[in-house]
């Protein structure tokens, strides 16, 4: 699953800053419903181990109690390091009001053994845009690793952008890239926040630098030709006012998945 040359490609005819905030979503297969809350915590280094050893506490008291919800846990790899990322999945966003009793059992460990460890937590909710996105039978699961491209994108020009992504997970459908990715609305990211994101789910480093073959470039022309390939990359780029890359690592140990 490469991350490839989109982003390069961007960066150059863009000229754009990368200036590194939290983002984003888990990517699943195309096409299904999917509603992730998206939780990032920024932990002082000092009080990272209590931190971490206060998760798997936490986590402890929702198996014993027999808790249903997933929640996977990445850490950051680039930009500022102290960041964890914890994804609830959710079907829809009406899943989202079903309340786990295991949570109200557990909420005074998680009070007490993680929240005095964290200096900042922030939320968001990303829901999958499977007209953007290119997964064919879905990634990794949960993927090692995570390349994402954020976007802040221009007042009144989302559906450009979402056009012109379309566009590209199309013509990437149509000769079976190597490449695969998942596109995501982000919605309650707060304010100078991204507001879509290109979730690139990798296997390792080497994965993530290996690119892809055709390039993104190649791939776009080989489709709609040279001159409308370039339109359409000039409609994307000219719908965003900011775009950066963040990479995550999977944390195994932090994770809940129900059963294990």
């Amino acid at each position: 699953m490469k991350m490839r040359t989109f982003v390069p490609s961007i960066f150059r005819l863009a000229s754009l800053g990368m200036v590194l905030v939290a983002s984003l979503g888990l990517a699943r297969a195309a096409g299904a419903d999917s509603v992730t809350q998206v939780f990032v915590v920024v932990v002082p280094p000092a009080q990272d181990q209590a931190f971490t050893q206060g998760v798997r506490d936490w986590h402890k008291c929702l198996h014993d109690h027999g808790s249903t919800q997933t929640a996977l846990a990445y850490s950051a790899v680039t930009g500022d390091l102290d960041r964890y990322l914890f994804l609830d999945e959710h079907r829809t966003w009406a899943d989202m009001d079903n309340h786990d009793p295991a949570g109200s059992a557990c909420r005074p460990t998680f009070v007490s053994e993680v929240l005095p460890h964290a200096g900042q937590a922030f939320s968001e909710v990303a829901e999958l845009n499977a007209r953007d996105s290119y997964m064919p039978g879905g990634g990794p699961d949960p993927a090692p690793m995570l390349w994402v491209l954020a976007y802040r994108i221009k007042p009144g020009q989302r559906q450009v952008l979402n056009d012109a992504l379309a566009k590209f997970a199309a013509a990437a459908a149509r000769i079976h890239w190597e490449a695969h990715f998942a596109g995501y609305d982000i919605e309650g990211s707060g304010q100078g926040a991204e507001n879509f994101v290109l979730v690139w789910p990798n296997k390792s480093w080497a994965d993530v630098g290996e690119p892809a073959k055709p390039s993104d470039k190649e791939m776009m022309e080989s489709v709609y030709g040279k001159a409308a390939a370039g339109a359409n990359l000039k409609r994307l780029l000219g719908a965003v006012s900011d775009v950066w890359t963040e990479g995550w690592s999977y944390e195994k140990d932090l994770s809940y998945i129900p059963g294990k």
